[in-house]
This record gives structure tokens, C-alpha cells and sequence, in this order.
């Protein structure tokens, strides 16, 4: 890799001489260049002429001048070199290789080309033993894998991975079942929870798992001053008693009917007490734990940088083995606008992907029961002509769902108008015309409106700020970083576009959405909300709760805060080969159970 990165830096220094022309130079000169001794310049030289990508004829004496003749271009080397670079597992010092201005596409294309032939599974023996590797690629780095500060779907299913919750949701049979819990209780009035662990359970470290780490779990989510998601649910946690070292009785403030569900999600991920040991303060443990977590789970971390995620094996699992031994997530930047090298063969398990209709019968597709949807809110907070009733209707006649839909043109795209039942609708045709006359009828004189979302929905809001410009609103973009949308700069925007994922935890999630609703609500509608919440909190059945958070999102709709853009129903297809395919709460694939057919 050495002897590349030489041959490139040669050419840099020396761009007038062209292949196959000679040039008499001094190895002093070279040996300037390459920032070496005269000796190793010379041994260099001696080895990138055994590769033949250049000749070099020396001669005799200090001051004579030799005869340079290079054979490769260097396009060839760079190519060369970000393989090896790639074989090496650095991604990110390949894809800075073939990023320079003057490779010309075709290199580039046949590099990315080659680049996906690395993803999908391979085996190889290893002293008398299979060792078998999955690879992915990830259109996003990894930025951190603590449980409770995620903020993406890809880092909610690595930590799915590598950590356990106390029980499991099962979405066949919608009920909760034991996992690290192996039995729980709660009182009459569901205000305190008991649970009872299994024996032997172990942490990637070599930590077996005991009723303190759950207590420190639970306590970190109390304490947290982070705006993470279910963070309502942490604040009811008012004491956490250990029974012994294998039962502890967790106390609400207020009866909770999704205390249990909450447990089952992958914010309720268990990590040890001695989680943050080794460092000074605390906030440098939680840093260092984000990119070095420690679970129970069935995979531990190996490996992460902003270019690859390395999880292997975690090979006393209480659950068993995992068949794959090794799983590599690769962050590829530019993934999306290389689909023309994306071949199926290539991956074997592809997320959010459509079946090309010439695809051969090997490949299976599975319809995901997960769905995200994504929508817009209206701050009443704020002064401005969104205050006004009419006005916000008008803005809900512009945000014509049918055109949305053929201005993103994909095929698991729908429209509905619900969070509760999602079902696809057929979205009445909109008169631009009619419209505009409404937008004006409203009294809108043509004040600036903003619409706020975080950079990675910045297609979305695009989209919409055209359907609103073309009704005659004037709106501009507020884009912020995920962390800076939680927080209090979305509450300066006339409007926020976000999303909410649809799956196991849909009653969990809604509630969430609703609390931060509320921090944007005029008074009478805050009230009604938490009201349809609090009785929800304390509905037994999935039936009568479902009918108090549909009774909120009519009051959303009838005064005009709340209004859906469209759903997304996820999509896995998989090659016949592959084993073992079950689908988590994030509608991923479980890398656990996923094994190969030779």
C-alpha cells in the first residue's frame, strides 16, 4: 500500500512527464520527493519496477542523471490502492482515494462496481472451522449505540443486537413474553412492577447480570436531561426497590397500563452498573459508551469508526449462538446515487428496496407490518397568522397529498388519515385554482411562513414548501440538527414537518408525539389532549386505548394542527439462499437467526 501511495506522490511532483517518455533525473531528486534516503528511494524505485509500473535505469555515480520511464497511469495506481485499502476494512481512506477531480468516472464506476461485490455473505474456513460473514452497507455512519440516545432507525437496530430489554413484544401474538425477565407481576392498579431475573445471564465484558444493573439502567433514564424519546415514561419512575439479586420492584408516580411495553422497547436496553468505570467524569463515560457499548445481547461490538461497525458473535448468548459469525455494516456516502451498481447478487438481503420485475424467482419480498409516516404540525405558540383557524385551513387545502404522492413516485407509498388505522386512502383530486382563491378568502396578506425539520427530511420539506409557494404562501426552511429540532429553535418555526415510525410501539410513540405536541397547543386543546392521554395510561384494553388516541388525532384534524403527508410500508427482500429471515420491531432482519444454505 506503501509502494502505491509512493508511485502517486511521484506523479504529483513530476506532472509534465507523460507515460512512456523518458525523462533523465537525479535519484536525489527522488529521493526529495519521496521525503527518504537516497538508499530506500532507490529500493523503491527497484520495487515499482518489478511491478512494471515504471522503468528506472540508473547509473553509476552521486551526480549522474538516471532514465525515468513511467508505464501506469496513475489512475490505475489510485484504483489500486483504494482496493487495497478496502481489504484493509478503510473505507473511508478508499472512497478519499477515488474522490480526486481528475479520476475520470469510468475508474470511479468500475471501483463502486467492484466495491459492492464485498457486500452481502461470505464463508471461509478457518483452522478446520466455517466462519461465516455478513456484510451491509449503510447510507449513514453510526454515531452512537447508547440505548437511550439514538436517534435513527439503523442505530435502533444494531442496539437491538447487542443489547436486551427484561421482556419482549411479540408481534404475532401482540402479547408481551419473557427475556431476561424470566417472570414479572404488577399491583392491581399497575403502579408497581416486580420482575424476576434469569440466572447466568452474562455481559459482553464477562458481568453477570443482577437486579442492581436494572436498577442503574432505570435510574440513567430518570436522571437524564437529554430530550430523548419516552422520556415521559422515565419521569414516572419514582423508586426502585431490590428485593434480592435477581428481583427488584420498580414504583410509579401514576398508574401506567404500557409500563411493560415501555420495558420491552430497546430504550429499555439493560447495560452494567460499572458501564462509565474508568473514566473521570461521568459525561466521558457516557461518550465512551456510545461508541463502545456493553450488552447482553446476541452480537458484541468489535469494531467502530465513522466508515464501519464490526459486530461478531457473542458466543455465550443465554438464548444461543448466533449462526453468523461475523456482521460488517459499511458506510457507503454516496450508496443512493450508485443504484446502477446495486445488484441483487451482490447484497442477498436488501432493506426499503424494490423487486426489479425482471427479478428471477430465487428472490422472496416480505411486506413489513412497520410503517412511518410523515406529517406536519402547527405551532400555536407563536404570533402569526397560523393563530388564525381559517388560515391553517387554507394551508391543509394546499398540502395536497395526492400530488405529494406522484412528486415522490414510489411504490410502497401511501396516503391515510390516521395513526391509528393507516389504511390507504384515495386522496381527492385538488383545484389549484379553488386553492389559491381559499388561501386568499382566508386572510392571508402574504406574511413569511417557516417550515421546520431536521436536514435529513430536507426532500420532504422541499416538497412542501413547493405545494405551499405554488397556493401563494410564502415559506421558507428551517433545517436543524436532530438534537437542535428537539429542543427549544423548532418552537421559533410557523410549522414543523417530522415523522413517526409505526411498529411494535405505535401506542407508545403516539403518546410521545403527542407530550411534545403539547409544548406547541393553545391552552383549551393542551388540556383535552392530556386529558384522551391520561385515560389512555389507564385503559386496560388495546381496544379502548386505541379509541381514546384516535379521539386526539380528531381534535388535532378538526382545529387544523395536524395534518399527514403520507405513509411509508416498508419492504425486505431476500435471496433463497438465505435462513433463518425474521423481522424485529424496526422491521429489519435479526442477524441472530440468519444462516446460509451452502
Amino acid at each position: 500500500m506503501k509502494l502505491a501511495s509512493h508511485y502517486i506522490r511521484l506523479r504529483e511532483k513530476l506532472p509534465h512527464v507523460a507515460e512512456q517518455q523518458e525523462q533523465d533525473i537525479l535519484l536525489d531528486d527522488i529521493a526529495a520527493i519521496l521525503d527518504c534516503t537516497h538508499r530506500n528511494a532507490a529500493i523503491i524505485l527497484k520495487k515499482m519496477n518489478s511491478q512494471g509500473w515504471l522503468q528506472w535505469l540508473p547509473k553509476r555515480g552521486r551526480g549522474n542523471r538516471s532514465t525515468l520511464l513511467f508505464l501506469t497511469p496513475t489512475e490505475d495506481v489510485i484504483l489500486l490502492l483504494a482496493k487495497e485499502l478496502v481489504e484493509r476494512k478503510d473505507l473511508h481512506g478508499a472512497l478519499e482515494q477515488m474522490n480526486v477531480s481528475s479520476i475520470p468516472d469510468s475508474l470511479k464506476d468500475h471501483f463502486h462496481s467492484w466495491l459492492n461485490g464485498h457486500f452481502g455473505y461470505s464463508s471461509e474456513v478457518r483452522d478446520s472451522k466455517r466462519f461465516d460473514t455478513l456484510r451491509f452497507p449503510l447510507t449513514q455512519p453510526v454515531q452512537s449505540l447508547d440505548p437511550a440516545f439514538t436517534n435513527f432507525s439503523t442505530e435502533g437496530h444494531l442496539i437491538n443486537q447487542l443489547f436486551d430489554s427484561l421482556v419482549r413484544y411479540n408481534r404475532l401474538t401482540q402479547t408481551i413474553e419473557p427475556h431476561l425477565a424470566h417472570a414479572w407481576e404488577s399491583s392491581a392498579d399497575r403502579s408497581a412492577w416486580t420482575f424476576y431475573l434469569r440466572k447466568g445471564v452474562m455481559f459482553h465484558h464477562g458481568k453477570e447480570l443482577s437486579a442492581e444493573d436494572i436498577r442503574f439502567t432505570l435510574e440513567r433514564l430518570k436522571h437524564s436531561e437529554a430530550r430523548s424519546l419516552y422520556r415521559w415514561v422515565y419521569r414516572q419512575i419514582e423508586r426502585i426497590d431490590i428485593i434480592d439479586p435477581l428481583t427488584l420492584t420498580v414504583y410509579l408516580k401514576e398508574p401506567n397500563e404500557l409500563f411493560l411495553q415501555f420495558m420491552s422497547t430497546n430504550r429499555a436496553s439493560i447495560i452494567p452498573t460499572d458501564a462509565y468505570m474508568g473514566y473521570e467524569t461521568e459525561n466521558q463515560g457516557k461518550e465512551a459508551f456510545a461508541r463502545a457499548p456493553i450488552g447482553t445481547g446476541p452480537f458484541k461490538l468489535t469494531y467502530l469508526d465513522d466508515s464501519m461497525c464490526v459486530l461478531d458473535a457473542f458466543p455465550t448468548y443465554f438464548q444461543g449462538r448466533a449462526h453468523l459469525d461475523r456482521v460488517e455494516l459499511w458506510h457507503v456516502p454516496d450508496m443512493q446515487q450508485q443504484d446502477r451498481y446495486r445488484t441483487l447478487e451482490s447484497f442477498q438481503i436488501i432493506h426499503n428496496y424494490r423487486l426489479p420485475d425482471e427479478a428471477e424467482s430465487p428472490w422472496h419480498q416480505v411486506q413489513q407490518q412497520g410503517t412511518t409516516c410523515k406529517f406536519v404540525t402547527f405551532n400555536l405558540l407563536k404570533q402569526g397568522p397560523l393563530k388564525d383557524p381559517a388560515i391553517r385551513e387554507a394551508v391543509y387545502a394546499a398540502l395536497d397529498q395526492r400530488k405529494l404522492l406522484e412528486l415522490l413516485d414510489g411504490d410502497a407509498l401511501y396516503a391515510a388519515d390516521s395513526f391509528i388505522r393507516h389504511t390507504a386512502i384515495n386522496p381527492p383530486m385538488s383545484d389549484l385554482a379553488h386553492v389559491r382563491s381559499l388561501i386568499k378568502q382566508s386572510g392571508y396578506t402574504g406574511e413569511r411562513l417557516t417550515l421546520c425539520t431536521i436536514t435529513h427530511y430536507e426532500r420532504d420539506a422541499l416538497l412542501v414548501q413547493t405545494l405551499l409557494r405554488e397556493a401563494g404562501l410564502a415559506v421558507e426552511l428551517s433545517l436543524l440538527p436532530v438534537e437542535e429540532f428537539k429542543g427549544e429553535r423548532r418552537l421559533q418555526a410557523d410549522m414543523l414537518l417530522f415523522s413517526i415510525m409505526l411498529d411494535n410501539d405505535t401506542e407508545l410513540r403516539l403518546i410521545d408525539l403527542y407530550k411534545s405536541m403539547q409544548n406547541h397547543l393553545e391552552p383549551a386543546c393542551k388540556a383535552a389532549v392530556d386529558q384522551f392521554i391520561a385515560a389512555a395510561l389507564r385503559e386496560p384494553h388495546r381496544e379502548g386505548r386505541a379509541g381514546l388516541l384516535q379521539s386526539i388525532e380528531r381534535r388535532l384534524r378538526d382545529e387544523h394542527v395536524l395534518q399527514w403527508l403520507y405513509f411509508k410500508r416498508l419492504k425486505t427482500i431476500y435471496h433463497s439462499s438465505v435462513k433463518g429471515i425474521s423481522l424485529d420491531s424496526l422491521d429489519w432482519v435479526q442477524f441472530k437467526n440468519i444462516w446460509y444454505k451452502p
